[in-house]
């Protein structure tokens, strides 16, 4: 069975359940930068498996989940990863300070920093759900952009089924 119609609703459907995800994270107060949000997207185009069914994805960076869940530190005192601090450094092109010799010698005493400051944190971060929310919030418009989209897909091949029975 062909399905252009839905395929074009799910496609606007997976739009909508984005529009609602980062409007979910400006409403929850979890925006800091608006990395997140920035990168909640339709990653490619709709598609029809081999098994009949119609599939499209979302994604967003990997902390989202974090966000969305709330997440355990480490622990306390001990130093973080260097690559994200590297990573964050490269995205926000923050300039390094003229009192390290090199880039090396800075992520180290961030690294140093973020673990003083840690001592005495809670061990958890607040949770924002927006996942979930986002996509309950989408249902119901969904179910009848893609019931529609269904039966208009639906009487086409009818239509086409009986026009060429008719001919036999």
């Amino acid at each position: 069975m062909k399905t252009k119609n839905l395929q074009q609703a799910m496609e606007e459907y997976i739009d909508r359940i984005a529009e609602i995800m980062v409007n979910e994270l400006f409403e929850n107060g979890s925006v800091v930068s608006g990395a997140l949000a920035k990168s909640i997207q339709d990653d490619n185009d709709v598609v029809n498996k081999q098994d009949g069914t119609v599939a499209g994805e979302l994604s967003m960076f990997d902390y989202g989940k974090a966000v969305d869940e709330g997440f355990r530190f480490r622990g306390t005192g001990k130093l973080p990863p260097e690559r994200p601090i590297r990573d964050w450094i490269q995205r926000k092109r923050v300039p390094r300070p003229q009192k390290f010799k090199n880039e090396k010698s800075w992520i180290w005493a961030i690294r140093q920093n973020i673990a003083k400051k840690n001592n005495g944190r809670t061990v958890e971060t607040k949770p924002y759900p927006f996942i979930n929310k986002s996509f309950k919030s989408a249902e119901k418009f969904g179910t009848e952009l893609l019931t529609i989209a269904t039966g208009k897909d639906l009487t086409q091949e009818l239509n086409i089924a009986f026009t060429q029975s008719a001919k036999t």
